[in-house]
């Protein structure tokens, strides 16, 4: 049986549904193979569905893993929170924050007691780490994949860029899409800035042509402002990380950036870096030879815990 049938077979055994988070639904699932060692919350990046970590699901539930996941507010399978459902909008960006708050305490907690894990990418990553820095929580240990500690901004300075968002939101364009931003777009795998697997980038957009609500297309005013606040926080936030924590960083990303990443792992001793060569954003759909080495270092980082 080819890995692509046991992922699968492993997905019709998912427990998949939704609870209700201020009139809105968060979709979620999780499944838990028999005598699971520990359980990992996995915190999915913007555009994303925790149904495109199919792989990633089957990869730790095959270590003995209770595997967790859940669609943010405003993408995935939860509610759209404008008329144009491809559109990228949040309210707050504390509305993802308490999204996956809620989620741990309804879900998480009702289905687990035992050592517990979270694994964050990109947007997810930024959403846990103030996440676990303002909240009680039952996590041991955190992998944060190329967390989004900064937003890169290469044909303007960052100054300007957020004094533009700034101007827009304040004559009431919060939910118009930013400059240069458009709905949905199916680019092809040399146009793309992802990941460098054309096996998994194909799997990816067919995922997404087959279920055409998981689309989102770009960001609004509305979006780029409160990602912009949440990194202020971030970087203000004083060594937020009250447990272990694995930064993976790809040494070619162009959609987050990495120097804002060093900063935060500078001010932090609770955080060890890794960098993957040649790795671009998305280091967990990546080619092999980069994901092998990325996964084999968070389950030892993950399975220490278990040893001691």
């Amino acid at each position: 049986m080819t890995k692509q049938h046991k992922i699968e077979q492993l997905w019709q055994g998912l427990t998949q549904a939704s609870l209700s988070f201020h009139g809105n639904q968060i979709h979620y699932a999780y499944i838990a193979p028999k005598n699971a060692k520990a359980a990992v919350t996995i915190v999915n990046g913007r555009c994303e569905s925790y149904l495109k970590y199919q792989e990633i699901a089957y990869d730790f539930y095959s270590q003995g893993f209770a595997v967790f996941m859940f669609d943010h507010l405003g993408q995935g399978l939860s509610t759209r929170l404008l008329p144009v459902a491809e559109k990228g909008y949040i309210h707050s960006f504390n509305d993802y924050i308490d999204g996956l708050a809620l989620f741990v305490e309804q879900v998480v907690k009702s289905n687990w007691q035992g050592e517990h894990f979270l694994l964050a990418h990109s947007m997810g990553a930024a959403i846990s780490y103030l996440y676990l820095a303002n909240n009680p929580h039952p996590f041991t240990k955190a992998v944060l994949s190329a967390p989004m500690f900064g937003i890169p901004t290469p044909n303007i300075p960052a100054w300007l860029a957020k004094l533009i968002v700034n101007t827009l939101s304040l004559i009431g364009l919060n939910k118009h899409y930013f400059l240069g931003q458009a709905g949905y777009q199916d680019k092809p795998f040399l146009n793309n800035q992802l990941m460098q697997n054309e096996t998994r980038y194909r799997v990816f957009r067919q995922l997404y042509k087959e279920n055409p609500d998981l689309r989102l297309g770009g960001v609004t005013v509305g979006w780029l402002k409160q990602a912009f606040t949440a990194i202020e926080q971030i970087k203000s936030t004083p060594a937020s990380a009250s447990l272990p924590v694995l930064l993976l960083q790809a040494e070619k990303d162009t959609i987050v950036d990495n120097q804002a990443q060093n900063q935060i792992v500078s001010k932090n001793e609770l955080i060890t870096k890794k960098v993957y060569q040649d790795s671009w954003h998305e280091i967990l759909f990546e080619q092999d030879l980069i994901r092998d080495k990325a996964l084999q270092d968070i389950f030892d980082f993950f399975k220490m815990d278990l040893c001691e």
